[in-house]
């Protein structure tokens, strides 16, 4: 819960008008897949969009786990984050939780990394 505060002017004097309003951030999806299988379909960038529902949000750090991502491993725009097939390659089969940082807080998503490789 977060106090957004609105200034008007009242009979010459300056007034604080102080309401309490809930911000509500979220992430979708909530859970995306990838594929390590090059050949299949799911073998993509995964978009993950963050939106608040009062203001705007900043991007902060981004999460795998433990690791921070860097500039090289996603891009970033307007709120729609997009990791890069090439760093998700890198991950083992499962699921892995990406924490996205923000000026409002955080919020996380998880991405389920699977194989559909056909052995043979």
């Amino acid at each position: 819960l977060y106090r957004v505060c609105d200034c008007r002017w009242w009979r010459s004097y300056k007034q604080s008008i102080c309401t309490n309003k809930k911000i509500l951030l979220t992430v979708s999806p909530e859970t995306a897949t990838f594929d390590l299988n090059t050949e299949g379909d799911g073998y993509a960038d995964v978009v993950l969009t963050v939106a608040v529902n009062i203001g705007t949000v900043t991007i902060g750090d981004i999460y795998i786990g433990e690791s921070k991502l860097t500039e090289a491993d996603y891009t970033e725009s307007d709120g729609e984050i997009t990791i890069k097939k090439e760093t998700l390659d890198d991950l083992e089969e499962g699921d892995h939780v990406v924490t996205i940082e923000t000026d409002q807080g955080d919020v996380t998503a998880t991405i389920k990394v699977i194989d559909t490789t056909e052995e043979g």
